[in-house]
């Protein structure tokens, strides 16, 4: 969100750890996600010497020979004056003896230049062997430097969120208006091909960095919808995306709120509350938390949100790899009780996850709508010399009262899906339509919790 991140691509996907937790430096908000990241416009320093890793040619010396657990020699290094741990793996040097291989024999000598096209493989298949697909991920200074621009709510892109399912590319949300949005992409869609190029296979960065673009050029992406029996080709042109993180309208014919947050990116508690707060001086009794297609992001913002909405208690917990865990309190924060009620789908991630897990178990909020993506794990992003990155799941995130976010998602109370084609209601949507458009809008999660909340709408 992952990481948040996954999390997300960003993911959301994509994305540091929780708050109170490790922290990256120079990090004060973690993010989370299941490797969530964004898909928008997403050198050397960590190269080993050729003279060896250990001090010793690639093939020679007690690099080269030490069995699984043997112990090395106290004056190893790791390229020029860097010491060997003491605790390192006596066959680490099986890296550099497998390097030495490469450089020597492959025939593409082109595919050897930088050398750290080389590094980077080697340390992405080093993340990539913990099994953690879609979470845990190597990450080049390029992809660090995205998935900071990501959290920003300003990127250049097609305004999709990215993550994956059984080894293959999936859509866990579209920004509304975006390009994605207006090509017919979905969340849920599952990515075949990008611009003719099977996608299976691929870890979610290079998903990304294929999809990316500079503003006003076109991926073509071969997609299989949730729906359908086969998959469809979408142009899509890549445009520079503005992001607000909370819109809100007054449902036409009720006296309800419908707040939507799109992303949890820096200052979102700041633009709920704002939006409460305006709500409630136009006479709002209620309110409609929208968090469907909304991919998550950092942590402390999920807090935030949900202190919004809860006096007390607890937020979420965090179980480390001993299985200790650590309850989230609510934190201090302006906080309004009017009736609320949550809608939630398929592209709920993340963050959302956690406020919507808190609302429910704390007896706060009914969660309408489907069942949400099952982003669970805090990840936190431990930077390199050169820029880059390692991005590991270092915990996990569950309810208040103990439910695993990942990987099964939260169940809603009620479970209403939409029908085929009709598409959720945004609050832009809503300030220019009447109580009976909202009827005709086949939005049936929304008009579910308006029935909650007392306020149905006269279809006339």
């Amino acid at each position: 969100m992952s990481g948040d991140p996954t999390s997300s691509a960003p993911l959301s996907g994509s994305y540091p750890g929780a708050a109170g937790g490790p922290r990256a430096p120079g990090r004060g908000s973690l993010a989370l996600g299941l490797a969530l990241v964004v898909v928008l416009a997403f050198g050397a320093g960590v190269a080993a010497d050729r003279t060896g890793l250990f001090g010793a040619a690639p093939t020679s010396g007690p690099a080269a020979s030490a069995e699984p657990g043997a112990t090395l020699p106290p004056d190893a290094t790791i390229g020029p004056g860097a010491s060997v741990p003491p605790d390192a793996p006596g066959d680490i040097g099986l890296l550099w003896e497998a390097l030495g291989i490469v450089r020597e024999h492959y025939v593409d000598r082109s595919a050897l230049v930088p050398a750290s096209n080389l590094t980077y493989g080697m340390l992405d298949g080093l993340v990539r062997a913990l099994g953690d697909p879609g979470h845990s991920a190597f990450m080049t200074p390029e992809q660090v430097k995205a998935s900071q621009e990501d959290l920003s709510g300003s990127f250049s892109g097609i305004g999709a969120y990215l993550g994956e399912r059984g080894g293959s590319p999936i859509i866990v949300a579209v920004i509304s208006g975006s390009p994605a949005d207006k090509a017919g992409l979905r969340s849920g869609d599952r990515i075949i091909a990008i611009d003719g190029e099977a996608a299976d296979g691929l870890s979610t960065e290079e998903v990304v960095s294929r999809i990316r673009g500079p503003e006003g050029t076109t991926v073509t992406l071969t997609v299989l919808h949730l729906d359908a029996a086969a998959p469809v080709e979408l142009s899509i042109v890549r445009a520079q995306i503005d992001v607000p993180s909370v819109v809100w309208s007054t449902v036409p014919g009720t006296r309800a709120a419908m707040i939507r947050v799109v992303q949890f990116s820096e200052g979102t508690t700041a633009a709920l509350q704002k939006a409460v707060a305006e709500a409630n001086a136009s006479g709002a009794e209620a309110i409609v938390l929208d968090l469907r297609n909304d991919p998550g992001g950092l942590v402390d913002e999920a807090v935030g949100v949900a202190s919004t909405f809860l006096d007390t208690g607890v937020v979420y917990l965090r179980q480390d790899a001993d299985g200790k865990r650590t309850p989230v309190a609510v934190r201090d924060e302006p906080t309004t009780d009017k009736p609320l009620v949550v809608l939630v789908d398929f592209g709920t991630a993340s963050s959302a996850e956690i406020v919507t897990g808190a609302l429910q178990d704390q007896g706060r909020a009914k969660a309408i709508g489907t069942r949400t993506f099952g982003t669970g794990t805090v990840l936190n992003q431990f930077p390199l010399s050169d820029g880059s990155a390692v991005r590991l799941g270092v915990e996990l995130w569950l309810t208040p009262d103990g439910r695993r976010i990942f990987p099964g998602g939260i169940e809603p109370d009620e479970q209403i899906e939409l029908a085929l084609g009709v598409l959720p209601l945004e609050p832009t949507d809503l300030r220019s339509m009447s109580a009976g458009d909202v009827v005709r809008s086949g939005d049936a999660q929304l008009l579910r919790a308006l029935e909650l909340l007392g306020m149905s709408l006269d279809p006339r």
